[in-house]
């Protein structure tokens, strides 16, 4: 269920006791019962007010200062202690101040209690920093900006507090692309250097060897999310020297976790090692390779001359034109499915993939957006929407994604599509317009059901009379992670695609009337049809789980027998 539960602050619990600062508070706290913390919120989510404390008597009296805050303020969901963020807020804390730290507590009881005042500290700044002034009026509308505000900023996180089917999926992509990156950079003799440069900021020589270390690794982080156990002992040199290309003893306060994603291990002894946080792990391997590409890549002058600004080159040649294209023709690879031929120039207002199967159309816009970071942490709705349609509806004048998709629309509706002179019969065609996205954050809730309001909205203004909605579909908004786990199901029957593409459509533009006896019921009808029409397509379920034996072999190279 979506659930806006609120976050406990000092004020709730301590409302007589003058508030100090999180270094205050963990100051008084040993450094071995703070490097573990780290670890031990990262394993065990729902650590809460209420089995915080080893004391019982401590316990209790934290459980009845709440109770009583509660009560005097008509709060009826359960408030949470620790979050996600507010776990990481502590881990950059503690990992940036670790030369203050008492090398020996004073006792258990302050050990936790100190611990427990900074959470609060930090849930009152997280609290702060969400703005609600400009939430929309309309009722339905007041819930979509709720939800994105509190979603959208945690969603590179993972969407759901039980995230191991995303953890899962997660891994299962991420050997994907990186296995199609290696294939990229091996391509040309032009990125040699690019990739050899990279396989050395990971302390690795081979591109063999990172294989072995970055699978090795994902297999100790899913033994500990199936042991709750947070720390792993590493013997092997080769493995301690590409654990330690992922620390940093310089980590800094950033409202993006930047930092922290760059260093996602830390130590707390020579061969103890732990993470700060399991997403942020497995991100290191692609989503943040992105920038040490950059990095690398600005420093080589014959590189930026031929193929220009980085992320141009990236998102273009990379994302769009090798990992994109060679998963959708995977997908796609039946003779009879009709795509739009290859170019030696691309033309303008080309769609980045073209699909026709029968009597169906499938339009492809690909989107490797990034999402500054003081946006990302701003919880303000104006500034997601304002984001939204710049890099998915108009940049100034441009047409991107949602507008590019209307334009082919407009084209094959008045039989000029350049593309596919079959379409231009007086046949009827229906339509799927697809959205694809490099990033997760795209699939926080309630991003598709916006996207696909503005775009039957525009749709409708520019196509006048040509708009039918009955061929003309609703957008969908899907993650590249979800086509690379999906993608044996979809290659199973040539009807799975469209009908998880419907069957999407059918839940987020349906609005079902509520009918219920109590007030009780009527919530909980409520937020179910909420969750229906807010979901993105990846949180849908389909008939199909990735096999224990298409999971096992991307593990082949590490797998003993």
């Amino acid at each position: 269920m979506i659930t806006v539960a609120q976050r406990l602050q000092f004020e709730d619990v301590f409302p007589n006791e003058k508030k100090e600062d999180v270094v205050y508070y963990i100051n008084k706290v040993s450094k071995e019962t703070l490097l573990r913390t780290i670890g031990f919120c990262n394993t065990n989510p729902t650590t809460n007010f209420d089995n915080f404390f080893t004391n019982p008597v401590l316990q209790d009296d934290i459980f009845e200062k709440v109770i009583r805050y509660s009560k005097k303020n008509n709060v009826k969901e359960k408030p949470i202690l620790i979050s996600k963020y507010a776990s990481l807020k502590l881990a950059e804390h503690i990992l940036s101040n670790q030369k203050d730290f008492l090398e020996e507590p004073i006792s258990i009881d302050e050990d936790e209690l100190n611990l427990f005042k900074a959470f609060l500290v930090i849930n009152t700044e997280l609290n702060n920093n969400q703005k609600f002034d400009n939430l929309n009026s309309d009722n339905f509308e007041n819930l979509v900006d709720l939800t994105l505000t509190f979603k959208f900023p945690e969603s590179d996180l993972a969407l759901f507090s039980n995230d191991g089917v995303e953890f899962l999926k997660l891994i299962y992509a991420t050997i994907y692309k990186v296995d199609e990156l290696f294939k990229f950079l091996n391509s040309k003799d032009d990125f040699v250097e690019l990739k050899i440069e990279f396989l050395k900021s990971f302390n690795t020589e081979s591109e063999e060897e990172f294989t072995k270390q970055m699978k090795f690794l994902f297999g100790k982080l899913l033994e500990s999310k199936t042991t709750e156990n947070y720390t792993f002992e590493v013997d092997d040199d080769t493995a301690l020297k590409f654990l330690k290309s992922m620390t940093s003893e310089n980590i800094k306060i950033d409202e993006d976790f930047t930092v922290l994603k760059n260093n996602p291990i830390y130590f707390l002894d020579e061969k103890l090692f732990s993470t700060v946080n399991y997403f942020f792990a497995v991100d290191k391997f692609y989503r943040s390779t992105k920038f040490k590409l950059k990095e690398i890549y600005e420093s080589k002058e014959p590189l930026k001359r031929k193929y220009g600004n980085f992320f141009g080159f990236f998102n273009k040649n990379f994302s769009e034109d090798f990992l994109m294209k060679n998963l959708l023709d995977d997908i796609f690879h039946k003779k009879y499915f009709v795509k739009k031929p290859d170019t030696e120039k691309e033309l303008d207002g080309e769609p980045d993939y073209y699909l026709r199967y029968e009597k169906n159309i499938f339009l492809f816009e690909n989107k490797d957006v990034l999402v500054s970071k003081s946006l990302k942490s701003s919880g303000n709705i104006d500034d997601i929407n304002s984001l939204l349609e710049s890099k998915f509806v108009k940049d100034g004048k441009k047409s991107v994604g949602i507008g590019q998709i209307i334009n082919s629309i407009q084209e094959i509706q008045d039989k000029k599509f350049r593309f596919d002179e079959a379409v231009n019969s007086d046949k009827k065609f229906t339509i799927y317009p697809i959205l694809l996205i490099q990033d997760r954050i795209f699939q926080s809730p309630g991003v598709n059901y916006r996207l696909n309001d503005w775009y039957r909205s525009m749709a409708k203004e520019k196509l006048g009379t040509n708009y039918d909605k009955n061929y003309i579909k609703g957008l969908t908004v899907i993650d590249i992670d979800t086509l690379i786990f999906w993608a044996p199901y979809l290659k199973q029957k040539d009807r799975h695609f469209k009908e998880i593409l419907i069957d999407h459509l059918k839940r987020m533009e349906t609005h079902k009337k509520i009918y219920a006896s109590t007030e009780q019921e009527a919530l909980y009808r409520s937020n179910k049809n909420l969750i229906e029409q807010l979901s993105s397509i990846s949180t849908r379920q389909i008939p199909f789980r990735v096999s224990t034996e298409d999971f096992v072999q991307k593990f082949k190279e590490v797998i003993v027998d």
